[in-house]
């Protein structure tokens, strides 16, 4: 583990910081930015120690913090293999109805999910009308 790593993922190592140093105040932890040094020279303040335990007691925490980085990371791949495994089933879906109905029957079909869900639909169509409208103008805007 390195303090680069560390000073990365300063928002998930703030707490852990505020946990190990409870003197710690949340304005000290916004101040040092992930920055080791700055870290170092506030635990020399707040708790009266020579810069030789301080720096002993940041190695320490950076020992500590391979176990929980390894874990975050863990658990975004599995979020990111999750989400990929969900818009694969969707896609598959979507193919599999398109296969199967006819035009008529997916006509019936947005028909009855218009009438189910129409303020959203009307969201819907509002946002294709503008990128419909974005796309004309920007394509229209390039001839001039």
């Amino acid at each position: 583990m390195n303090w680069t790593q560390i000073e990365g993922n300063w928002n998930e190592a703030k707490g852990r910081a505020k946990s190990k140093w409870g003197k710690l105040t949340d304005d000290d932890l916004m101040h040092v930015e992930g920055k080791r040094d700055r870290l170092l020279g506030v635990i020399q303040q707040r708790y009266g120690l020579a810069r030789d335990k301080a720096e002993e007691q940041v190695n320490d925490f950076m020992a500590s913090s391979e176990g929980w980085m390894a874990k975050a990371k863990e658990q975004v791949t599995d979020a990111v293999n999750q989400a990929r495994e969900n818009v694969t089933q969707a896609v598959e879906k979507g193919k599999q109805y398109f296969q199967e109905h006819n035009m008529s029957e997916m006509a019936t079909d947005m028909r009855d999910l218009v009438s189910r869900y129409p303020v959203q639909s009307a969201i819907i169509g509002v946002g294709i009308g503008f990128l419909i409208g974005r796309m004309f103008s920007a394509s229209s805007s390039n001839r001039s």
